[in-house]
C-alpha cells in the first residue's frame, strides 16, 4: 500500500512522516508568520525573519538535542548511535531557547558587519528579540502538540475528564502496568504558552510608548520560567540535580536575569526605529566653539571695526 496513517504519523510510499515532526514544523511556520507581522508593524524589514528562522532552526535544534542528551546521558552514553536519531523526539526547550538566541545574535553581527562595509543597514539585537519573543512562544505552543502523538510529557495518573490514555508500553517503571489516564502536561504548557503570546502582544501595543527595547524578551523569560516551574512539579521524568529539577534552576536564573535587566539596564525605546537608532549611533556631535569672555568680545569688535575703516574706499 502506498499510503497509510497511524497514530504516530503518515506512511507515504514507504516513508514514515511523524506527526511529531509535522507539529514542530507547524509551530515554526506559525512563528515566522507572526514575526513577519510584528516586524512590519515596527517598521523593520520582514525579510530578516526568514533568515533568522533558518539559522535559528539549525542552532536551536543543536541546543535542544544537546540539552536532551545531557539529561539522559546514562542512556546515550551506552547507546551513542541514538544521539542523532530524532524521529522519536527528544529535544529540550531550554536548549532550543539558548540555540535560537545564539543564532539571532550571530545574524545581527553578520548584518551589522555588512552595514559597516556599506551593504545594508544596521539592526539591533534587542529589537529583534522583542519581535521574536511572542513568535517563539507561539511556536512552542503549537509544537508541544507533537508530544501528544509521541505519548510523552504527561504527569501523574488522574480521573479528570481531560486525562489522556497511555498504554503500558509508554509507562515509566514505577507506573502501573494497566492502561491509565494521565495529566496532559503538553496540553497545559500549550495553553499557557498561547496565553503568554496574547499577553506579550497586548503589552507591546498597550505600553509601547513606555517600554524599552528588550522588555518583551525579558517578560517572555519570566512568563515561560514561571510556566515551566509550575508544571515541573507534576512531571515524573524530569532531570534533577540531587532532589532539585534542573528546570527549576534554569527558570530561577532566567527570572533573576530578566528582573535585573528590566529594572537596571537602560535601553533604547521600544518603538524607536532601528534605522533611526543606527543613524543616531553613526552621527557625531558637532563641537561648539568655546564661550568667550566679554573683554575678548569687545576686542574682537574693535578689530572688526578697525578693519572695516581701513578698507573703506573714498567717495
Amino acid at each position: 500500500m502506498d499510503f497509510d496513517i497511524t497514530f504516530r504519523g503518515l506512511i507515504l510510499f514507504g516513508l514514515e512522516i511523524r506527526f511529531y515532526s509535522l507539529m514542530i514544523l507547524a509551530g515554526l511556520l506559525a512563528g515566522i508568520v507572526l514575526a513577519q507581522f510584528e516586524a512590519k508593524r515596527l517598521g523593520e524589514n520582514p525579510d530578516h525573519v526568514l533568515n533568522i528562522a533558518v539559522l535559528g532552526v539549525v542552532f536551536g535544534l543543536i541546543g535542544a538535542r544537546l540539552y536532551h542528551v545531557i539529561d539522559l546521558w546514562s542512556f546515550y552514553s551506552e547507546n551513542p548511535g541514538q544521539i542523532f536519531v530524532l524521529r522519536a523526539g527528544g529535544i529540550g526547550i531550554f536548549g532550543a531557547i539558548a540555540g535560537a538566541a545564539f543564532a539571532l545574535v550571530l545574524y545581527v553581527w553578520w548584518v551589522n558587519r555588512r552595514a559597516r562595509a556599506g551593504r545594508g543597514q544596521r539592526i539591533r539585537a534587542l529589537r529583534w528579540f522583542d519581535i521574536g519573543a511572542p513568535a517563539f512562544l507561539l511556536g512552542q505552543a503549537v509544537g508541544r502538540w507533537g508530544n501528544f502523538f509521541n505519548k510523552e510529557l504527561y504527569g501523574p495518573e488522574t480521573s479528570l475528564p481531560w486525562g489522556i490514555p497511555v498504554g503500558p508500553e509508554h509507562h515509566f517503571p514505577w507506573d502501573s502496568g494497566a492502561a491509565a489516564y494521565f495529566h496532559p502536561l503538553f496540553l497545559y504548557e500549550s495553553l499557557l504558552s498561547f496565553l503568554g503570546v496574547i499577553v506579550l502582544l497586548w503589552v507591546g501595543r498597550r505600553f509601547g510608548n513606555s517600554l524599552r527595547q528588550g522588555d518583551l524578551l525579558f517578560l517572555y523569560f519570566i512568563w515561560y520560567a514561571l510556566e515551566r516551574s509550575a508544571l515541573e512539579f507534576m512531571r515524573t521524568d524530569n532531570w534533577k540535580v540531587g532532589d532539585v529539577p534542573v528546570a527549576h534552576l534554569v527558570s530561577a536564573v532566567m527570572i533573576v536575569v530578566a528582573l535585573l535587566a528590566l529594572f537596571l539596564w537602560r535601553r533604547p525605546p521600544y518603538l524607536a526605529s532601528g534605522r533611526e537608532d543606527a543613524r543616531r549611533a553613526d552621527t557625531r556631535p558637532v563641537e561648539q566653539p568655546a564661550a568667550r569672555s566679554r573683554s575678548a568680545e569687545r576686542r574682537a569688535r574693535r578689530r572688526t571695526q578697525g578693519s572695516e575703516t581701513d578698507t573703506e574706499s573714498p567717495s
